[in-house]
């Protein structure tokens, strides 16, 4: 949260004078159009919607009717430019307002927009200016209504996006997880003066409520206690100050506690008592702080009045007066703790400061349909939530503390559950939160730091042709591992840290400097030389009696992931032994019994009668997915299960691509009659789901079938299908997510352990397997 308080009026003499760096604040701007601007009383929050030109990797299947030579590759790999959507929200100080301005105009090229959607109390002052400089007609929005639009679209859009403040725990920002139903809510909107919203649905919210006793208030009677005139200067004074010295307690009028009334003696008797009977001077800290817990109290004290009387539970707060400060975000909490004995949490969000500018977006943006899509933060291209308190952000206030950003890119479709969650509500998909496991943390920070020249190494291989690569992937260097730096420093940036989010970072950074698949041609030749090996592979199982042939094809799947590039101990031996192959991998493995071994349980339940329909995640290209997997999917099919492969729709490390997954199905149904049968009878389906990340949140899958079809979506699939087991596999997608998903039909986890320090802390060795089935209660006993 940028640390930004009221302009000086000297400070506008310098506006001209600052340079506005493009790439990094306003980008796009030639694509820009649907401006909105949300002016408050010292920030102006500005929000605009532009076309991203970028590059994304594609592959084409070649003609292999003729005869082809061992030389030929399989497909043809090749970058095309690809048009995507993205909002851009920028906030800064009012002292910049006119620069920025000036900045915007010259840098638009030939917007359609010719109206600009303004709403916040300097919208009216700034409407002149604003239509003067950009030459856009100022069409006001009621703030309210743009503060409940913003409000449900972060909630629905922006995981993590909810916290609450713990100021003494281990990390004092614990996020919420995204609850797929987020009404009803109560918002409570601290500005000058309080408003409180109850929010039903959509479209439908009231103002049930109020106070005049705001931030106003503190901002103003603090200034007449300590002269203080700038508001962040007085909430620094607070944050020093000591109440008791001012405020009378319990204890100063009857000795200690009340223990008929159940008041304890430490508890505030009287705000500012103790100034009324005792003839000395009090310190600014002191009054800042006492003024802070009396404003912070009776703000706590109404929210959980209302919040009683309608019953509601999740209480939001936002606005000027919380703007991310620790100190009021803990005088809120508390508050909130004591009225309701701990039964409403105080929810803070990462980005309240941009409410009003994405409401009013939404509100000129109607014609572009943006409720219709689901919508991902680009954490290459957003300052991360920082704190502004001084004791915990040593760093010294740059640019960056005076502008601040968040991106987010359009998704093709609209992202569903898995309907095969137990519990939909109470999902989580990461293992470990790097947020509060602080060893962890500084472990994967260090091992994705180590990590980096590898990433570039691969990168600029990936595009020799282009001699600018090599100055791009300095580029990406340099800002993936300033985000690792800003992660060190402030782990909740981006809401709850995890292994996930520091792949996805990568991965968006990757993007940001066009390198869109670094791994395609590595991918393109473990393919082409898995292929050659796929029908040994079947032939040889196909010679074991049952049981030998069950161990051997679930042997062959977990040595089929052993070939991950994204681990540092395999991608150094893939480099220094281009021979290593599939049966040096399963030599590899380690012996049963293994670290999580339920295969006894599996080969039992395989004994009875087929599964339905198994849906399977499937990991990475090359020996994973040809010998590894379809092998052990084959033996499914001939049992009598139909089969849903789901791999991810863009590229992520050595993932299996979707577009990528469909030739290499193709051309093993040329080859085996089982495949190809399974195919022509719609017993072996393709989904995309909707994914570009090594790691796999159900809760945000699209899983339409190959060709796309609209109405064939997740929901849709897993149901006519009668999907009744489910298949994780790989460490991103199993171990780092997944582990502990509960989901309602039968499920088999499974992954080798490819990093020492993972498989120490789970008691284990490199190379040892998981293999986790798991089989939800009400469906024991029916097999």
């Amino acid at each position: 949260m940028a640390l930004c308080g009221v302009a000086d009026t000297g400070s506008h003499s310098m506006d001209k004078s600052i340079t506005l760096p493009p790439d990094e604040i306003f980008r796009n701007l030639e694509n820009a159009k649907r401006f909105a601007i949300d002016i408050g009383g010292s920030l102006t929050k500005l929000a605009y919607y532009s076309t991203v030109q970028h590059k994304v990797a594609k592959v084409r299947s070649f003609d292999h009717s003729a005869k082809e030579t061992d030389g030929d590759p399989l497909y043809e790999i090749s970058v095309q430019e690809e048009i995507t959507a993205r909002l851009h929200f920028i906030k800064f100080e009012n002292a910049y307002i006119e620069t920025c301005l000036d900045f915007i105009k010259d840098h638009l090229v030939n917007t359609e927009t010719k109206v600009i959607k303004a709403t916040g109390g300097g919208a009216h002052k700034f409407k002149d200016l604003i239509e003067k400089k950009l030459k856009l007609k100022v069409d006001k929005e009621d703030e309210m209504t743009c503060l409940i639009k913003g409000c449900n679209f972060v909630l629905k859009n922006i995981p993590h996006e909810a916290f609450v403040y713990a100021k003494h725990a281990d990390s004092e920002f614990r996020f919420q997880h995204t609850h797929p139903d987020i009404f009803p809510y109560l918002l409570i909107n601290i500005g000058s003066g309080v408003s409180i919203v109850k929010v039903e649905a959509e479209d439908k919210f009231e103002r049930i409520g109020g106070s005049s006793i705001g931030g106003g208030t503190f901002w103003g009677l603090g200034a007449l206690l300590t002269k203080t005139k700038r508001f962040d200067e007085l909430l620094q004074l607070a944050s020093k100050g000591q109440h008791t010295n001012v405020d009378m307690l319990v204890k100063d009028i009857y000795g200690g506690a009340y223990g008929s009334l159940g008041l304890t003696g430490d508890l505030i008797a009287s705000s500012f008592g103790k100034s009324a009977t005792t003839d000395k001077e009090f310190s600014k800290e002191d009054m800042a702080k006492s003024l802070l817990h009396m404003i912070s109290n009776d703000i706590g004290q109404l929210a959980c009045l209302y919040a009683k009387l309608h019953n509601l539970t999740r209480v939001y707060f936002g606005g000027f007066f919380i703007r991310g400060h620790p100190v009021t975000m803990h005088t809120i909490t508390y508050s909130i703790n004591f009225f309701t004995k701990g039964e409403v949490q105080a929810l803070f969000l990462r980005h309240e400061g941009y409410l009003g500018a994405i409401g009013a977006f939404l509100k000129g943006a109607e014609e572009d349909n943006p409720n219709q899509y689901s919508w991902g933060e680009n954490y290459a291209g957003s300052s991360g939530l920082m704190s502004v308190s001084p004791e915990l952000n040593p760093i010294q206030r740059a640019r960056s503390g005076t502008f601040d950003m968040l991106e987010m890119d359009r998704l093709e479709r609209q992202l569903v559950n898995l309907p095969l969650l137990q519990d939909a509500t109470s999902y989580i998909p990461d293992t470990v939160d790097l947020t509060e496991d602080a060893l962890a943390r500084e472990y994967w920070l260090y091992c994705f730091e180590e990590a980096l020249d590898g990433v570039v190494k691969r990168a600029i291989a990936s595009q020799k042709d282009q001699p600018e690569a090599v100055e791009r992937a300095e580029k990406f260097r340099q800002k993936y591992r300033h985000k690792l730096q800003t992660l060190r420093h402030q782990p909740f940036a981006y809401g709850s840290l995890t292994v996930r989010s520091l792949l996805d970072t990568r991965e968006h950074c990757l993007n940001e400097f066009n390198f869109p698949d670094p791994y395609s041609k590595i991918k393109q030749k473990e393919n082409d030389m898995a292929l050659k090996y796929y029908l040994k592979v079947v032939k040889s199982v196909e010679e074991l009696s049952w049981e030998q042939r069950q161990f051997n094809l679930v042997k062959g799947l977990l040595a089929g992931n052993v070939f991950d590039w994204g681990a540092k101990a395999v991608s150094d031996v893939l480099e220094s032994d281009p021979e290593f192959g599939f049966e040096q991998a399963k030599q590899q493995l380690q012996e049963r019994p293994w670290l999580v071994d339920a295969y006894n349980q599996w080969i039992e339940r395989l004994k009875g009668p087929p599964h339905k329909c198994a849906l399977f995640f499937v990991d990475n290209s090359g020996i994973d997915i040809i010998l590894g997997v379809f092998p052990f999917i084959r033996e499914l099919l001939i049992r009598g299960t139909e089969v849903v492969l789901a791999s991810n729709s863009g590229p992520a490390l050595n993932d299996v691509t979707n577009s990528e997954l469909q030739i290499l199905t193709e051309r093993i149904a040329a080859m085996d009659p089982v495949i190809h049968a399974a195919l022509k009878e719609d017993r072996l389906a393709l989904v995309q789901n909707g994914s570009s990340s090594p790691c796999l949140d159900l809760r945000k899958l699209m899983l339409c079938e190959v060709p796309l079809r609209l109405d064939k979506v997740l929901a849709t699939v897993v149901r006519e299908r009668g999907t009744d087991l489910v298949i994780i596999e790989g460490m991103g997608r199993a171990i780092h997510t997944n582990y502990y998903a509960m989901l309602s039909c039968e499920s088999l986890k499974l992954a080798v352990i490819k990093n020492s320090w993972l498989a120490d802390r789970l008691g284990g060795k490199i190379f040892s397997v998981v293999f986790k089935y798991e089989v939800p209660s009400k469906a024991q006993g029916q097999h």
